[in-house]
């Protein structure tokens, strides 16, 4: 028989059966629990274990596929033009120089400017907010398709930087508002595999347009407008689609509202109601705090090292001098697959384990191995499989998403965690973008050797967080503020100087 779970009680709730991967978080009078409009409050509420993961299973069917592909058409979109500029779209507008740098650059600068559109997903109804940033950036990906030079290609491309900075960097607040902080990573996970799938399929999707003869219309016209109009039709899906908060999430009952809500609030502020609004003492707070900008720095280095690879990676392929254009747009896809595969082992392992640095250190030594590998060798296998090394970078940013979440307690100060991640994190592509210059063709090892250096800083940095959170866990224990483990719950409440209550952090 499944082991009952009260939330009135004040004993350690184990997120796991396996004492090996328990946790205990400071539980919450079922008084505490955030009201959710328009269900009745059950104070008896006595749920299994078993029926609150079939809760978040419910949860995760409903919502986890939708923003994967939606944000596997975000990647793509944005992605897609290493491969046009091998199916043609490099001699048709003439992208000598440095003109093909700096279409990956300005996309990067609006999206920079921009990230302060991810509060939308707090401030506003994230069914609408969602649906008009998918529409925008589908309908300019699809526009780019009729572009006849440089400066219209560059225009787009700032408009579509402004449209995806409403929807990514706000994705992982949005899940954030739905599952405890012990589930968030592989729900980040999964959200994050999309944009490794969309450069997987992407390669393969390319490999085949580039096969299509028209006589009226160019290879890389019919790429931009094939993965782009999907973008716009799916913009209406999202808008029925997405649920805006936990009490607006039309396909649970009002148990499964109340037993979600219950499993959230224990070791962070939940808010099923979206009834506090958007707190800018808590965004202050977030600002303030030094631990929002170590993983603003993890996040500058992983963009660094991954964000120039979707556009370059068809190309250093194809200079490995044993391929095709046509081919090297194929082979790009199996180190991307890879890394899909990668991406929800790491996550589901770190919830598992409830840690987030220890796999974040691991994936980025494994990059930093394959770009020292494409920076060292200089026959073709070793550098196809420095390829499928380094790419696995990208798994560390889902996992420092998830650490964000997990480091602030409420959704306004996740919100402001979350600006400043992406903020500082948006600035890798700047330079990413650019050290692959074609002069340092066919090796490109000044780009593997800086790529290679940011790897090794995500793992200096992540080895840094850990280290400050089992400092300040250690020595909230010694104050009282948090139970110290394997101790009973006493239903503290203690609060910072922002008036957030005090967890116990996960690193």
């Amino acid at each position: 028989m499944a082991e009952k779970v009260h939330h009135d009680h004040r004993e350690p709730s184990l997120s796991s059966d396996d004492p090996t991967t328990a946790h205990y978080d400071n539980e919450k009078h079922i008084n505490d629990q955030p009201h959710i409009a328009g269900v009745h409050q059950d104070s008896s509420l006595v749920a299994s274990k078993a029926e609150e993961d079939a809760v978040f299973r419910k949860l995760d069917w409903h919502l986890l596929p939708f923003v994967f592909i939606l944000y596997s058409l975000s990647v793509l979109d944005r992605s897609n033009l290493g491969n046009a500029r091998l199916a043609g779209l490099e001699e048709r507008i003439n992208l000598t120089g440095w003109r093909y740098n700096w279409l990956g650059t300005i996309f990067y600068i609006a999206y920079i400017l921009f990230q302060w559109l991810l509060m939308g997903w707090k401030r506003f109804p994230a069914h609408i907010y969602c649906a008009i940033a998918v529409f925008g950036w589908g309908v300019i990906a699809t526009v780019q398709a009729g572009v006849t030079g440089w400066g219209s290609l560059m225009a787009c491309r700032f408009l579509l930087g402004i449209f995806e900075a409403m929807f990514g960097p706000g994705v992982p607040l949005y899940l954030s508002f739905f599952y405890p902080r012990d589930k968030v990573g592989f729900r980040h996970g999964v959200f994050i595999s999309g944009a490794a799938m969309a450069n997987a399929y992407g390669g393969a999707l390319a490999y085949g347009i580039s096969q299509i003869k028209s006589s009226h219309i160019e290879p890389w016209q019919i790429l931009f407008i094939i993965e782009g109009l999907p973008t716009c039709c799916i913009a209406f899906v999202a808008f029925y689609v997405l649920p805006d908060s936990l009490s607006k999430a039309k396909f649970l009952s009002d148990r499964e509202k109340q037993i979600a809500a219950a499993a959230i609030a224990r070791n962070q502020v939940a808010d099923p109601d979206r009834a506090t609004g958007f707190q800018y003492k808590h965004v202050l707070a977030a600002l303030k705090d030094p631990k929002s900008y170590i993983p603003g720095v993890m996040y500058f280095s992983c963009n660094v090292s991954f964000a120039s690879l979707p556009l370059f990676v068809p190309t250093i392929i194809s200079q490995m001098g044993a391929f095709t254009k046509i081919q090297s747009n194929g082979l790009s896809a199996p180190p991307y697959v890879l890394c899909f595969f990668m991406i929800l082992l790491l996550t589901w392992l770190s919830d598992r384990f409830n840690k987030r640095a220890p796999f974040i250190i691991f994936a980025s030594l494994v990059a930093a191995i394959g770009f020292i590998m494409q920076a060292t060798c200089t026959g073709v296998v070793p550098r196809y499989v420095g390829v499928f090394l380094s790419v696995q970078v990208f798994c560390c940013v889902a996992l420092t998403l998830a650490w964000v979440s997990n480091i602030h307690s409420t959704e306004s100060k996740r919100a402001g965690g979350m600006t400043v991640l992406a903020t500082l994190g948006q600035f890798g592509p700047l330079l990413g973008t650019n050290v692959f210059p074609a002069s340092e063709k066919p090796f490109y090892r000044k780009g593997m050797w800086i790529s290679a250096a940011f790897c090794l800083l995500i793992t200096f940095c992540s080895a840094l967080l850990a280290t400050i959170l089992i400092f300040q866990n250690r020595k909230m224990e010694k104050s009282g503020v948090i139970p110290r483990k394997g101790e009973a719950q006493d239903g503290l409440r203690d609060r910072g100087a922002d008036g957030v209550p005090k967890y116990r952090y996960i690193w």
